[in-house]
């Protein structure tokens, strides 16, 4: 991750770290390959679908981490690994896994226990700007973009 955070605290992934994280589930889970595109994306009005996986630290950080996509990659995945991969809650289990290894990473690293909350459907507005602290990565699945944000919110809040 980009840097050794204080004991208790939570990181804010640097974006190639986050893409990282991503990378390797995606590819473990999907056997394709995602490539690195771009990083501190703002949101992507024509990726329509979404996911989000929220979480919360034990000193009260709370944050989540946000998936964006197009139908367009639905039906390519479903095309390629059959008609689970085309349903939403598919790529939002990958993203459920990256979120879960850097809830894992956090623990170990910063002696901070970060929990995953529930995973609505929907997360914020894939066009909307948040002034939150975030990280944020596009990535290249065969023709297709995704972004993929990690926020934490102000602390307190």
């Amino acid at each position: 991750m980009e840097t050794a955070p204080e004991a208790g605290s939570v990181s804010l992934p640097a974006s190639r770290d986050l893409a990282s994280l991503f990378q390797e589930e995606f590819a473990g889970t999907t056997g394709l390959a995602a490539r690195w595109a771009a990083e501190r994306v703002q949101g992507n009005r024509r990726l329509e679908l979404s996911w989000c996986v929220p979480f919360h630290a034990e000193n009260g950080i709370k944050g989540s981490f946000n998936l964006y996509w197009n139908a367009e990659l639905q039906g390519f995945l479903a095309t390629r690994l059959g008609p689970t991969a085309g349903r939403p809650e598919y790529l939002g289990a990958i993203l459920r896994s990256t979120a879960g290894r850097w809830a894992n990473w956090q623990a170990l690293r910063a002696s901070t226990w970060v929990r995953l909350q529930p995973t609505p459907q929907e997360g914020e507005s894939a066009g909307e700007v948040s002034t939150r602290a975030r990280s944020s990565a596009a990535l290249i699945i065969d023709s297709f973009v995704i972004e993929l944000v990690f926020t934490l919110e102000p602390h307190g809040a």
